[in-house]
């Protein structure tokens, strides 16, 4: 199947745009079944324990949200260099809520077949945010 970049592209914004809106059922639709996800070092995951990371990240940041940099597209995978920025509102990973703004870079590369995500690997560059948490 042949990809056009601006295809991609709007795939890659609809998909962050639908985490930033928390509107699951689009993000659902959007992604395969069978995708799988790789984020920072972990071992790869699948849809149901992705949901379940991006819905506990955007309980502990839930004004947060992707400022997209860059897009780049290359066949059927779209990269992005972006910032997450949010407050922490939430317990994220034992850290209770400082009210704290925090601004964060990640990449995420993203591959498509048709209209739906298959593959999914994100970095985020947890050490800054950390830091940020006053850890």
């Amino acid at each position: 199947m042949t990809f056009e970049a601006d295809e991609v592209r709007e795939l890659v914004e609809c998909l962050y745009g639908a985490i930033d809106r928390r509107d699951w059922s689009t993000l659902e639709a959007l992604v395969s079944p069978r995708v799988v996800v790789e984020v920072g070092s972990g071992a790869p995951i699948g849809w149901d324990a992705w949901l379940a990371h991006l819905q506990g990240f955007c309980q502990a940041f839930p004004d947060g949200h992707h400022v997209m940099e860059e897009v780049l597209v290359d066949g059927s995978h779209g990269v992005s260099r972006c910032r997450f920025v949010g407050t922490h509102r939430g317990d994220f990973r034992g850290i209770a809520a400082t009210d704290t703004e925090v601004s964060v870079a990640g990449i995420h590369i993203d591959r498509f077949q048709g209209d739906a995500l298959v593959a999914h690997r994100g970095q985020l560059d947890m050490h800054g945010l950390l830091r940020q948490l006053g850890r």
